[in-house]
């Protein structure tokens, strides 16, 4: 790793500018697969916590309504069984995964058409199906699940930490605490550095999570963006063996009309706590605001939840942790060129359920701004579908 103290004389070939999850994946996909020369810059410390990829856990799925998502996720696992061989690290645990709706919901028939159309196996739940194999679970008459067998938790920071340490194995350069403040476009672009510093680069991807919105504003692209702050939630288990990977309890998502969704891990950070959260929080004006006053509704909605569905937990949680969503106003993410300097690339609004996709992006953004052919869609995530909300 560099310092900001450094003074950079030479020309990368491709600077990315955030070392979240989707940074940390381009910038070794572009060293791994591209041969390319790269600076990954982060403006804190390499493992802060201050975003969006900081943690022990997230959940792996193929189960989503949209196709293009379900066709996504079947390249990311491969590469994510790569960066795992590579990296000699354990990143994942296979659970499975239940999704539940109303049995009238739209995005219930949506899902099965996707998983049907990528053949991918999984298996339809009744109401009593549910609470007979999962008896931390609790639900009513009218409701159905869907269950994959290939879902499961990724070890958040194993995972970025092992895009990183892959990265500069391949020859790459991280460099930390290294605030950004001024792009300068051009044929060849010019980062300038809180210090005053310069680096130079032929062309640029942005992937800085809260803070694009302001960045990408600087060279005019302004983008709906919103960041929320979402309370991670863990739970005391009455019976922590119902709630257990042991006990085949899987990653769990329950989706509801109005458009909310809660969801839940087998105990896994903590000993004896469940992780159950809400997919929702509060919007904050900045960044800035991530540490400011907890609101208790968003905590009361969860523990409602509880109540219903998971009654063997505590009705309030043992341990509250932060962390930052940056989403777009559709809950998709954006990915694509500046209109004008096509030597940068952006992506960002990932948060909410970007993680898991994290090497694909890396994939696609690497070929977005190396000019390579694609086989993947980039339709549903540019920016000109925001064309009334958006100004390029």
């Amino acid at each position: 790793m560099s310092s900001r103290s450094e003074v950079v004389t030479q020309v990368y070939d491709v600077a990315v500018l955030g070392a979240g999850i989707q940074g940390s994946s381009t910038a070794w996909y572009l060293t791994r697969k591209c041969n390319q020369k790269v600076a990954l810059i982060e403006q804190f410390k390499a493992n802060h916590t201050r975003g969006s990829s900081h943690g022990p856990s997230r959940i792996i799925r193929y189960m989503y309504p949209e196709s293009y998502y379900v066709a996504m996720m079947q390249r990311a696992y491969p590469l994510w069984t790569e960066l795992t061989a590579d990296s000699g690290q354990k990143l994942m645990w296979e659970t499975g995964g239940l999704t539940t709706f109303p049995k009238d919901l739209e995005q219930f028939e949506q899902m099965k058409k996707s998983l049907r159309k990528h053949n991918i196996s999984h298996k339809l739940l009744s109401s009593a199906d549910i609470e007979a194999t999962y008896p931390g679970l609790k639900y009513p008459g009218g409701w159905t699940g869907i269950y994959d067998p290939h879902s499961g938790i990724l070890d958040a920071d194993a995972c970025r930490q092992a895009f990183q340490s892959e990265f500069v194995k391949y020859g790459g350069e991280f460099k930390v605490n290294c605030p950004i403040v001024q792009v300068r476009p051009g044929q060849e672009i010019q980062l300038q550095t809180g210090d005053g510093q310069l680096i130079r680069c032929r062309r640029l991807v942005i992937t800085a999570g809260s803070w694009s919105k302001q960045l990408l504003s600087e060279i005019g692209v302004v983008l709906p963006l919103k960041t929320v702050r979402i309370n991670v939630c863990y739970w005391k288990a009455s019976d922590t063996y119902s709630y257990s990977r042991a006990n085949d309890f899987p990653v769990y998502t329950h989706i509801i009309p109005c458009g909310k969704l809660y969801y839940a891990m087998p105990v896994h950070e903590y000993p004896g706590l469940v992780k159950v959260c809400a997919h929702h929080g509060t919007e904050i004006e900045s960044s800035d605001e991530r540490d400011a006053t907890r609101q208790a509704e968003d905590i009361d909605q969860i523990s409602q939840f509880i109540s219903q569905y998971m009654p063997g937990l505590d009705k309030r949680p043992a341990v509250v942790e932060t962390c930052l969503y940056t989403t777009t106003p559709d809950s998709h993410a954006v990915m694509d060129r500046h209109p004008v300097w096509k030597n940068i690339v952006f992506g960002c609004g990932f948060s909410g359920h970007g993680f898991k996709l994290a090497p694909v992006v890396g994939e696609m953004l690497s070929q977005l701004v190396l000019g390579n052919s694609s086989v993947h869609d980039f339709t549903p995530f540019r920016v000109d579908r925001f064309s009334a909300k958006s100004k390029l």
